[in-house]
């Protein structure tokens, strides 16, 4: 297969799952030959990893002011890097990209990411959006791409489901040079239940608290870890204190030795309201956790209810702290359902699969583009 020269963008400045999966993506396709350039502002955080991993930058106007300027920039990207595909993320970058992709003499194939399982409006700045400007849409399950097709009526020739990858390699079971329950204060006997989130209100986080408030009663010496930082924090804090969590729940902040502190986990928790294919659920199935998860957007393709782990109805507590409970009574439970985990990981979710996907889309794509020239 031939490389490609490929143009990633991103308006937002913040860092999320979205943002991670366009850097590992990134990342990877480079490392297989491919040239990548990644175009968001020039302050964002997405900017600033992809240049300590070294990925190649371009900096891009964004907000109100950065609309007029938007075009020119990525006319003038797409011809000083001959793209062949560009590939959308955000809301502004994907009008503007698209837009000069199909103003460009390079003719670029055009591609819109739907990261996320919140409903796409159907208004018709929408459809120009995802029907009329890019050439094909990417959603990271089924259950999106099979969404955008039901409720947006879009084309299912034209949306593909490239599910999020990960790098089985690194996040295996096993032994861990270091012992993170220690750094955290965690005693070595007590069973830890931990997520690891942005702190967002669509994580419900607030939900796994309640159902740790639940659990302590009959589980003493029960520990939360919860990994992330976010802007609901403070009233996280306020909500552990009301409910005297202090000396249960351990808020460890931003932190990215990812594989360690979910080895320290035995059950995993996805309390989401709202999910794509979110990758710290991914690397917990890598690590052979047994995973407590919110049933909604892509989730169910991951975990199989009573095989893989539990699925719960968002915004249930009880159900929560019904289904921790279980694995908690339940130790051989835990490892057969992680190593089950595991194994839908190794087959399905892998970064090497996901790769190839996305190659093989991206070939096609071209491909059909050069036919239709001819």
């Amino acid at each position: 297969m031939s490389s490609f020269r490929i143009l990633h963008t991103e308006s937002s400045h913040g860092l999320g799952g979205q943002e991670y999966r366009v850097l590992s993506e990134a990342k990877a396709m480079g490392l297989r030959g491919h040239q990548v350039i990644i175009a968001a502002p020039g302050n964002s955080q997405i900017v600033r990893l992809a240049q300590e991993q070294g990925i190649l930058c371009e900096p891009i106007p964004v907000g109100i002011s950065g609309w007029g300027r938007l075009m020119p920039v990525f006319l003038k990207l797409i011809g000083k890097h001959h793209i062949q595909i560009i590939h959308t993320h955000g809301s502004q970058d994907s009008w503007m990209a698209a837009f000069a992709g199909r103003l460009s003499s390079y003719r670029p194939v055009i591609l819109r990411a739907r990261h996320k399982s919140t409903p796409v409006s159907p208004t018709f700045g929408h459809d120009v959006l995802y029907r009329r400007l890019p050439h094909a849409v990417t959603t990271t399950g089924e259950a999106v791409r099979l969404q955008l097709i039901n409720d947006n009526h879009l084309d299912p020739d034209t949306v593909f489901s490239i599910p999020t990858g990960v790098d089985v390699d690194r996040f295996q079971p096993g032994s861990l040079n270091r012992d993170v329950k220690q750094e955290l204060g965690i005693q070595p006997e007590q069973l830890v239940v931990g997520t690891i989130s942005f702190l967002r209100p669509e994580k419900g986080i607030d939900v796994l608290i309640d159902a740790i408030s639940l659990l302590k009663q009959e589980f003493p010496q029960i520990c939360c870890l919860i990994v992330g930082t976010g802007q609901e924090r403070q009233k996280l804090l306020a909500q552990i204190q009301q409910q005297q969590l202090e000396a249960t729940i351990v808020l460890s902040g931003f932190r990215e030795d990812i594989p360690e502190l979910l080895h320290a986990m035995d059950v995993f928790v996805l309390p989401s309201l709202e999910e794509g294919m979110p990758q710290s659920l991914l690397q917990a199935l890598a690590m052979e956790r047994a995973v407590v998860a919110s049933s909604v957007g892509g989730v169910p393709e991951l975990v199989r209810d009573g095989k893989t782990g539990f699925l719960v109805s968002p915004q249930d507590p009880t159900a929560l702290a019904e289904k921790i409970r279980l694995f908690i009574q339940d130790p051989v439970q835990r490892k057969t359902m992680g190593k089950a985990g595991r194994q839908v990981i190794v087959r399905h979710h892998s970064m090497e699969s996901m790769l190839t996907k996305t190659e093989a889309l991206y070939s096609s794509l071209l491909e059909k583009r050069e036919k239709h020239a001819a």
